[in-house]
């Protein structure tokens, strides 16, 4: 289809879209947006270790005009012409994630990166956080303020950025186990709001192991590292990262020509041949490990290990009846509905919290999947392939539906502010999506609301009975990936 990117009602929406969407967590901060993007985010989380107290929400729940037939992918997938052929060929792929790259100006190749880094900068970005965050209110976990001697005695001496040289040698990594990027180096939790406990205010993002990152810094006590990752940056623990003596010999396990992709929500990494002793680094949906041999009934593949010594990887084993694909499985519509639907159930987490996804996270790891390098935040997602078309929220009704009508469903992102979906197809009038969301609003004059907190299939008419408006009135732009 057309792209709408040239014309005026494009170019409205686009700007207001990016001012409104800095809730999202991914964002990557850089001297002069750090303030920008700090001050923006609109919801977090706790301080000092935390025990989820919310009740469980059942994984099986029927929301909106969802019936169970249509918890199946199967039901969605017949309904698509052609739905196996693939979106694009191999080589197809590669020249898409080209463009990916250079349409996402956040993006960092960590392994093209220079050796030496300005200190200036580093420090810039380092203060500005500090002070953007000390300036706000922020609550604990008991919902009391967070004063500003926590910050001036407990992140400041830690931060250390008067320490910063003049000049940086870059020191290079990979991530041994999924790992958290924090605004601040420390585990201690914050909150916006008192008792909005699944946002935290220090949480970026998380990223998977074999994730290259560029190591600027170190915290005063050592168990943190300021690192580059490829689309965040901040502060990851130094226990999770295995140092290697140079991008060359890093680049020759994270670009491996031959690699086993993982497709199941998570699996099982094992130190054995008798997978007897498992590896905690949780291998989620889109982790990639360089692939050695095959061995029976496993798979052999490398990790990397914390070692006094650079470059220090193991074999690992991997069981051939675990949910992964040698390679990137093809990139259909079929293959993306199923992707997507193993991870239906799936838990909420703000920025990875609690090893979960958020909206953008979940679509994420269902594209990656299949070897699309979608960008992380919602915002950037909602850039990628053709543009369908942009809308004000409430508005343009008949133009959405008509869009809707004629979208490829699997591929095609629906984004409003603060929330993205993967649409799924249109069933008797009704518009369908799979999603990663935490609550429904349900009231029209207060924020009352239902936890839902998991990946859920639903119609486009959820938070209708809110003062916020359904999903469908708020879309504001849908994209497909193609």
């Amino acid at each position: 289809m057309k792209s709408l990117k040239n014309n005026s009602h494009y170019k409205a929406i686009s700007l207001q879209g990016k001012r409104s969407n800095l809730r999202d967590p991914h964002v990557p901060l850089r001297a002069g947006l750090a303030m920008t993007v700090l001050l923006g985010l609109l919801s977090i989380t706790n301080l000092t270790a935390f025990a989820e107290v919310l009740p469980k929400v059942p994984q099986n729940l029927m929301l909106t005009s969802t019936t169970q037939e249509q918890l199946d992918p199967e039901y969605w997938i017949k309904r698509i012409p052609n739905a196996e052929v693939p979106v694009k060929t191999s080589a197809e792929m590669d020249a898409f994630n080209d463009y990916i790259d250079s349409l996402i100006r956040e993006r960092v190749d960590v392994l093209k990166m220079a050796g030496t880094r300005a200190g200036k900068e580093v420090r810039a970005d380092l203060s500005h956080v500090y002070y953007a965050l000390k300036a706000r209110k922020l609550y604990d976990v008991d919902n009391k303020d967070v004063p500003v001697s926590f910050f001036e005695e407990q992140i400041k001496p830690i931060v250390d950025w008067e320490t910063i040289p003049s000049q940086i040698k870059v020191k290079w990594g990979a991530v041994i186990r999924s790992t958290s990027v924090r605004a601040v180096p420390t585990d201690t939790k914050v909150l916006e709001k008192p008792y909005d406990i699944e946002f935290d205010q220090f949480q970026f993002t998380l990223i998977k192991p074999w994730t290259p990152v560029a190591i600027l810094h170190h915290s005063s006590d050592d168990k943190w590292l300021y690192v580059q990752a490829p689309y965040a940056r901040g502060w990851v623990k130094t226990k999770d990262i295995a140092y290697f003596s140079g991008t060359q010999k890093l680049k020759t396990f994270v670009h491996s020509s031959k690699f086993l992709v993982t497709t199941g929500n998570s699996i099982p990494v094992y130190r054995s041949i008798e997978l007897s002793s498992e590896l905690k680094i949780r291998a989620s949906m889109g982790t990639i490990f360089p692939l050695v041999s095959t061995r029976g009934n496993l798979y052999v593949v490398r990790v990397p290990v914390k070692s006094e010594k650079n470059d220090a990887v193991i074999y690992a084993y991997i069981s051939k009846e675990s949910d992964v694909s040698s390679g990137y499985l093809p990139y259909s519509q079929a293959n993306m509905i199923r992707q997507a639907f193993k991870l239906r159930g799936a838990r909420y987490g703000w920025g990875g919290m609690y090893g979960g996804r958020d909206c953008s996270g979940f679509t994420h790891d269902v594209f990656l999947s299949l070897g699309v390098d979608m960008p992380r935040g919602s915002l950037d997602q909602a850039f990628v392939g053709t543009k369908l078309g942009f809308y004000h929220p409430f508005k343009d009704k008949e133009a959405k539906e008509d869009i809707l009508h004629q979208a490829r469903p699997g591929i095609t992102i629906m984004a409003m502010h603060h929330h993205l979906m993967l649409y799924i197809g249109e069933v008797n009038e009704q518009f369908y999506a799979i999603h990663c969301t935490w609550a429904e609003r349900i009231s029209m004059s207060s924020d009352e609301k239902n936890r839902i907190n998991q990946v859920v299939v639903t119609d486009l008419t959820l938070n209708g009975q809110s003062y916020l408006g359904s999903l469908f009135d708020r879309i504001v732009s849908i994209n497909e990936v193609d």
